[in-house]
């Protein structure tokens, strides 16, 4: 009993080990079509670019809030119809 009990322990930490020595993440990323030229005024416009600041590796997107659209009022009556309406939304849906 013992023996098997073993044996059967054993094969499931093997199969699940063999399960989890996949990658997280399989894809090839297409090659680049960009010259070094293209890719170094890309750069250069980047750089050029204020609504991005970069610290390093640290990067802080400084933009600008976007001025209202819609008044108060339409808000309101927005939140007011979204809470009357009771059918399922897919996209909290997991």
């Amino acid at each position: 009993m013992n023996a098997k009990t073993l044996i059967a322990a054993l094969s499931l930490a093997v199969v699940g080990n063999a399960a989890l020595a996949v990658e997280a993440e399989q894809f090839n990323p297409a090659p680049s079509t960009l010259s070094r030229a293209e890719v170094k005024a890309e750069l250069a416009a980047a750089k050029r670019d204020t609504s991005v600041v970069s610290y390093g590796e640290a990067t802080v997107f400084a933009v600008a809030p976007a001025a209202a659209v819609k008044s108060r009022e339409e808000v309101r009556a927005e939140a007011r119809a979204a809470a009357r309406d009771l059918s399922f939304n897919e996209l909290y849906a997991g």
